[in-house]
């Protein structure tokens, strides 16, 4: 040590540990003396004491600036709770100082991308870079933190080969950084950063006293947000209060309501401008503007869009809750051209986002809101839910509005029926005060108006009608007691006026208290009711009178159904009494000539030889012949006898088909002999297993009969009355067994049978056929012949202008069907 020939060195020691040490050197070889060594021990001791007292000191004026700079970070926090600009200049302001960082930022993460907030000693360009939107490449500090890791601490950031850290090196000579994310419940909110020009790390202390800056960051964040959550609910919840405040205060009128809806929608959605349409008619009508450009404003006047067409409509119609569209402008509708409303949003609203929401009742479209922004900016959830509730708002101020326009004109009419009503009626209420009365009522009672008008009680009202003698001989107040006891009864009673008027008087009590009482001339009711007694003693006569000419039309109907069966039969009777009448010739002549011939010898024969001559054999052929034919020709008249008594109640086994087969051709040829021109198709469906049933086959025939004659009647009217060349009338019979019963189907093409009169079909005397062609027991005849003498069922089914189909179903057993009959 220079020149230094004895050397002392005391250290300095602190708890055992040294920190530093006192050297002392002479420039000759003199040692130093036990005294002066120990002098120099207590120097040193004394200097230990110095730097332990300026170490606290140090330590102590740190955590006194950390305590304020925390405390300052704290008081800005406080006075700005809303807006965080102050609060993150503070924390870069103070987190910077005491950590010794030249530079740095605050930056927040959006969900997407990050961007600076706020930035301290950063050149322009950086301060640029940074406040735009970053989307960090993968390895990146902000991609790091992303992704899970803490503090990042960079010793120099010239080591990372990254488009900002490569900025940010050039444009401020950044070698550390320090990287603290802001964290709530392990979500990434964004990061403070702390930039050095020199290549010197963050001590543990600093690192620490960033993070607490961080965690206060966040505080402030979390704050903001809460109290922009509230103010944003408070300012909603205000915006919902006065708009039902006019909705209360304008319940008919809603052109104050759409601008309140309008105005608190767009306000808090932070809209530039908005309308409001409903549905009217064929169009949507614009019902609230507000700073619509004019230009746009024009075009919606002259050009009107229709109720419930275009985009947005149908994107509605297809379900869809809104419409929002991000960007107008970058939309094929409006590239295309093809919809001049979407190029009008743009050109001449100069709208770029835009937000509509329908105004729906069930599933009825009533009109929707729209409102637009003049930047690319889309609305936030919140904003699209409160625009969902101010389009409720709007729908339930729209059906008030409805509802009570409803009532007021229900109101109106009841009043007008109400004074036009036949009877007088006044109402009492729970006080049996008069509360209401109509004309009638003073009319009938001849009540002046000025006492009407004082509403007098109950009991002043039976006094004034009692001095009038409207109850007779008899004391008001006895009268008020009599009329008192049963105003809680519903009961009424006739009354004469003095004028000779007879009135009935109805007490009908209300629930809530109160009377109405109901008064009716009937004085023209009991004049009448002697007419009323002559009149239905008349109509009982001509009901007989009626009945008769029933059961006259019905002997008409059977005359007519033997009159068709006639022609038939005496086809059949014709040659049975012919071969009568030709063998009965013949035995006369060959009688003749036998006695002609034979007679001498005949004459000379004895007895017992005459009696086998050949001829007698041959005579008593011929007699056997005639009695045969004469059998037949009685059972024909049997069958026709029996056709004219319609029927004889007896049943036997038949075959169904072969029954039915035969109707169908009887109809048809009586049919064609009636109208030549006559040309329906027929179908056949007969079930082949069909086992014969027992039944009476006359009235069976009968009713096929009559569905069959009835099914070539429509069709054949169809085709008269159509105009289809193409038509062909047709008429298909089918049957089935359903094993315990048979069915048997008549369908036609024809006109069908309209609904109304499908429960009349079977009535007597109900006819569809013009006068002269029905007499209308046809079906009459044929439903009790079904159901009453074969316990059978009959119905229809049909469409107008397609078809008619009769079904019957007719039981087997013919015991089962008198048991059911009986029960």
């Amino acid at each position: 040590m220079g020149k230094g020939r004895t050397h002392l060195g005391v250290p300095l020691l602190r708890e055992g540990e040294p920190v530093g040490v006192i050297v002392l050197a002479r420039h000759t070889v003199r040692p130093f003396t036990e005294g002066q060594i120990e002098l120099v021990r207590t120097f040193a001791d004394q200097a230990v004491i110095a730097i332990e007292n300026a170490r606290l000191i140090a330590e102590t004026r740190e955590a006194l600036e950390r305590q304020t700079a925390t405390s300052e970070v704290l008081q800005v926090i406080n006075s700005s709770p809303g807006d965080l600009a102050p609060v993150f200049d503070a924390i870069l302001d103070k987190a910077h100082s005491l950590c010794g960082a030249a530079k740095g930022a605050l930056v927040t993460y959006h969900g997407e991308h990050f961007q600076a907030i706020a930035t301290r000693g950063l050149s322009e360009p950086s301060t640029e870079l940074l406040s735009a939107p970053q989307n960090n490449p993968p390895g990146s500090p902000p991609d790091r933190m992303l992704r899970g890791e803490g503090l990042i601490h960079i010793p120099d950031f010239r080591t990372l080969d990254l488009p900002i850290p490569r900025a940010l090196v050039q444009f401020d000579d950044v070698r550390t950084a320090l990287f603290t994310p802001l964290r709530k419940d392990s979500v990434l909110l964004g990061y403070i950063t702390a930039y050095r020009l020199e290549v010197r790390p963050f001590s543990d202390k600093q690192i620490a006293l960033l993070q607490n800056f961080a965690s206060q960051a966040v505080i402030a964040m979390e704050n903001a947000r809460l109290l922009t959550e509230t103010r944003e609910a408070l300012e909603q919840q205000t915006a919902t209060a006065e708009v039902l405040q006019v909705i209360n205060s304008s319940p008919s009128d809603l052109a104050p309501v759409f601008d309140a809806i309008l105005e608190k929608a767009m306000r808090l959605c932070e809209a530039a401008f908005g309308t409001m349409s409903v549905a009217d008619g064929s169009e949507a009508r614009f019902v609230a503007f507000r700073g619509v450009p004019k230009a746009f404003a024009e075009f919606r006047r002259c050009n009107p869009v229709p109720a419930g067409q275009g985009g947005m409509a149908a994107r509605i119609r297809a379900g869809e809750p809104f419409v929002h569209v991000l960007d107008v402008k970058d939309d094929d509708r409006y590239r295309s051209g093809e919809d001049p409303q979407r190029r009008a949003i743009v050109d001449l609203g100069g709208a770029r986002t835009y937000l509509v929401v329908p105004l729906k009742r069930d599933d009825q479209l009533l009109g929707a809101i729209q409102v637009y922004r003049t930047e690319v900016r889309p609305f936030t959830d919140k904003q699209i839910a409160l625009l969902q509730n101010f389009a409720a708002q709007a729908v339930v101020a729209m059906e008030n509005a409805r509802l009570l326009d409803e009532i007021r004109q229900r109101q109106a009419e009841l009043r007008v029926t109400f004074d036009n009503m036949v009877d007088g009626v006044a109402m009492f209420d729970a006080e049996l005060r008069l509360a209401a009365w109509n004309r009638n009522f003073q009319e009938l009672l001849d009540l002046p108006d000025d006492f009407l008008a004082e509403r007098h009680g109950f009991d002043e009202y039976v006094r004034y009608l009692t001095r009038r003698g409207e109850f007779g001989e008899t004391d008001p107040e006895t009268e008020i007691n009599r009329l008192r006891r049963r105003l809680h009864e519903h009961y009424q009673f006739e009354r004469t006026r003095p004028d000779g008027t007879v009135i009935e008087v109805r007490n009908n009590p209300m629930p809530d208290g109160g009377v109405v009482l109901i008064y009716s001339d009937i004085t023209e009711r009991k004049r009448s009711e002697a007419e009323i007694h002559a009149a239905r003693d008349a109509a009982e006569a001509a009901y007989r009178d009626l009945k008769a000419a029933q059961a006259s039309l019905i002997q008409a109907e059977k005359m007519a159904s033997l009159g068709q069966l006639t022609a038939g039969i005496a086809h059949e009777i014709k040659n049975p009494l012919n071969f009568v009448n030709n063998f009965a010739g013949l035995s006369v002549e060959l009688l003749d000539e036998l006695k002609e011939t034979a007679a001498p010898a005949i004459n000379a024969l004895g007895g017992e030889k005459r009696a086998e001559i050949d001829t007698i054999t041959m005579l008593t052929g011929n007699l056997e012949k005639i009695a045969e034919h004469g059998r037949r020709a009685d059972g024909i008249v049997k069958s026709m006898l029996e056709h004219s008594r319609g029927s004889s109640g007896e049943r036997r086994s038949v075959d169904l088909n072969g029954l039915i087969e035969e109707a169908l051709n009887l109809a048809y040829h009586g049919a064609r002999a009636q109208d030549a021109g006559l040309n329906v198709t027929l179908e056949r469906d007969f079930a082949n297993t069909i086992a014969p049933i027992e039944l009476v086959p006359q009235d069976i025939t009968r009713v096929c009969l009559n569905l069959i004659g009835n099914g070539f009647y429509a069709a054949t009217k169809r085709q008269r009355e159509g105009g289809d060349a193409k038509f062909k009338p047709t008429l298909k019979v089918s049957t089935r067994d359903l094993d315990d019963t048979v069915e048997i189907n008549v369908r036609d093409n024809g006109v069908g049978i309209p609904p109304e009169i499908k429960d009349k079909l079977f009535q007597p005397f109900f006819t569809t056929k013009p006068t002269g062609e029905g007499t209308g027991l046809g079906l009459s005849i044929s439903y009790d012949i079904v159901t009453q003498e074969h316990g059978g069922t009959i119905t229809v089914d049909r469409r107008v202008g397609e078809f008619t189909e009769f079904t019957i179903r007719l039981p087997r057993s013919y015991r089962a069907t008198m048991a059911e009959a009986a029960s």
